[in-house]
């Protein structure tokens, strides 16, 4: 029988094109995180790419101001920073809110059922303390709040903060103190939502960022003052 001869590493195959959306979730969901270097023969064998995709891939999320491209460096997922994150609770906190107010006018029942079914499995990845799994199901929970608003521009312009708005909450969830207020809070923000409550799942919406930003952003403060000291002495 022929062999088929192997795709060169440097030839366009079909999984280039999804290549930038499928390393912004590793990257959204924790697989590389902030500082990590990105090593293009790495990436081209686990996402059997060719490595001209996978430069593109890296200058797209470049572009997004994920990665971090340094001469003579190559690419690194960008770090945290605690002003970015502290403008991103601010903006966090009236997207959201806008998004539970409008799911509690806009949403069909059945959007508001599996809305409600959504938290579950958030309960259950906290009980297990999976911190990979309490971010995936988070995701699901917020997708279906976005989806519910049923406004396109606000989904969009949220998703345009995805990647930063997991690596933040990924930090808090991380907190084991989170996790109580956390699902209280997000069973008020469901609760809302279902009675058809807007300015209350505004209100809650609003008050769970206002919560997480409060517990987050000194640990954030906290690891900059690391960072700072750890300079000077080298």
């Amino acid at each position: 029988m022929d062999r088929v001869a192997p795709v060169s590493s440097d030839e366009p195959d079909r999984n280039s094109a999804s290549l930038p959306g499928t390393l912004r979730r590793a990257i959204a969901l924790g697989e590389y995180p902030p500082g990590v270097k990105l090593v293009e023969r790495e990436l081209a064998d686990r996402y059997g790419v060719g490595r001209t995709a996978v430069r593109d891939a890296i200058r797209h999320l470049a572009a997004e101001r994920i990665l971090v491209l340094t001469e003579n460096r190559g690419a690194r997922v960008r770090e945290l920073n605690y002003a970015e994150a502290a403008d991103i609770y601010q903006v966090r906190s009236v997207l959201e809110g806008l998004a539970g107010e409008l799911f509690a006018v806009r949403g069909t029942a059945r959007e508001r059922v599996e809305f409600a079914a959504s938290l579950d499995p958030i309960r259950a990845a906290h009980e297990g303390a999976d911190l990979a799994e309490i971010l995936i199901t988070s995701e699901s929970f917020y997708a279906h709040l976005l989806g519910g608003s049923g406004n396109a521009e606000l989904h969009n312009l949220v998703e345009g903060l995805h990647v930063r708005i997991n690596q933040i909450r990924r930090v808090s969830l991380s907190m084991p103190e989170r996790k109580v207020p956390t699902l209280d809070a997000l069973q008020r923000i469901v609760d809302a939502v279902v009675v058809g409550d807007a300015a209350g799942a505004k209100q809650a919406c609003v008050d769970h960022v206002h919560a997480s930003a409060a517990a987050t952003l000194p640990v954030l403060a906290a690891q900059a003052r690391g960072a700072v000291l750890q300079s000077s002495r080298n």
